[in-house]
């Protein structure tokens, strides 16, 4: 039997309850402890996990020898936990995105990761899902071509900044926004599909006229070092069924993908690639074993799309190869932490459950995000272009 890891939660909200119950049930790990500053809650999540509860995770740092602690605090409250449990000699954490909501924050973070030699994971959960691999796969396999514009809108139910947290809700999105919430996940995607590119500069707009206490949408363009440009949307004021929408498109040279990630109203949830018309039918069947080993189940395509409107049609007709998925793109919340956990066992970053689809999220990642975001949010401000080093 290998090492169990010892290991402890700080933030036991939607979020750090989650992680809880997840590393509970994991054959490699004990959960010894939970800190919260709500000490009801941190004692509710800790007996349904057999562990300690802490009103100060202080305290549970210096009463705990831990291999692993969770961070899953408030968004903007991630830099004292995490430090904190890195100078008391715990090797590994898993934090919540986004690494920080400022630079100052992030480079902290980043820079006490390096000074200790430990492992940091952000969870950036979007990752596992089969359809983000997918989009990621056709990218990097010249599927499409030169890739050279994309979109991309992650948006929210109005109950997101003003209900989901309860009585918190709104000093929690105070201290939070759409460009930390949402576009966290957007560009780490987009880092993760398009690497080794990197964003260049960046020019948004902000508007915030309903809610007041945070900013109601974030609207960008990201510029890469290869020459894509990706415009970048979240806004959390919809009133809509739904609780999230999220749709991308890349278009390449040769092809393009249309990933209805979270449908909205009259709309599906699908992934659909067309792919380069010089791709052989033998070649697309080995694209589709290739994904299916990595757990996307797609479907594969030979179609004559037929473009019209009414009476007007744009001619077609040629045999296009495609790559196809209806249904649900989603996982849940703690999908990355298996993986997580394997990484830690096995060291390395790309471990044998996460082989072919690149090292696993990291400090360094988290950085880049939160310099992008950063970046974003200081666009807005300015009304300028803003480049990032």
């Amino acid at each position: 039997m290998g090492k169990t890891l010892k290991a402890g939660i700080i933030g036991a909200g939607l979020l750090g309850a989650q992680h809880a119950e997840f590393l509970h049930n994991h054959s490699a790990v004990q959960v010894a402890a939970v800190a919260d500053v709500r000490l009801e809650v941190a004692e509710r999540v800790a007996a349904r996990v057999g562990a300690q509860a802490y009103s100060d995770y202080h305290e549970m740092l210096r009463g705990q020898a831990l291999d692993l602690v969770v961070v899953a605090t408030p968004d903007p409250l991630h830099r004292e936990p995490t430090v904190a449990a890195l100078e008391a000699g715990v090797p590994n954490i898993i934090l919540e995105k986004p690494l920080a909501t400022t630079l100052e924050d992030g480079e902290a973070i980043y820079n006490a990761v390096e000074k200790h030699k430990a492992r940091l994971f952000v969870n950036f959960a979007n990752r596992a899902v089969p359809t983000d691999f997918a989009t990621r796969y056709v990218i990097q396999q010249g599927l499409l071509g030169r890739v050279v514009y994309g979109e991309s809108r992650l948006d929210d139910n109005i109950s997101v900044p003003t209900k989901l947290w309860g009585e918190r809700s709104q000093a929690w999105a105070s201290g939070s926004s759409t460009a930390h919430f949402l576009l966290s996940h957007v560009v780490d995607l987009l880092r993760w599909y398009f690497a080794p590119a990197e964003v260049k500069e960046t020019f948004a707009i902000v508007q915030q006229a309903v809610l007041g206490f945070t900013p109601d949408v974030y609207d960008a363009f990201l510029s890469f070092d290869t020459g894509l440009k990706v415009r970048v949307k979240a806004e959390w004021i919809k009133h809509i069924d739904e609780l999230v929408e999220f749709y991308m498109c890349f278009s390449g040279s040769e092809g393009t993908v249309i990933y209805n990630k979270r449908a909205g109203f009259a709309a599906q949830s699908g992934w659909r690639a067309n792919l380069a018309q010089s791709l052989t039918p033998e070649q697309l069947l080995a694209h589709q074993n290739a994904l299916l080993a990595q757990g996307a189940n797609l479907k594969a395509l030979l179609h004559r799309p037929t473009p019209t409107t009414g009476q007007l049609a744009a001619g077609g007709g040629e045999l296009v190869p495609a790559l196809e998925y209806v249904g649900p793109c989603s996982v849940g919340l703690a999908a990355m932490v298996g993986p997580f956990i394997d990484a830690i066992l096995e060291g390395t970053l790309e471990p044998k459950n996460w082989a072919g689809r690149g090292p696993l999220p990291t400090h360094l990642d988290g950085l880049k995000q939160t310099q992008i975001v950063a970046a974003i949010i200081r666009s807005s401000i300015t009304g300028r272009v803003i480049e990032i080093r």
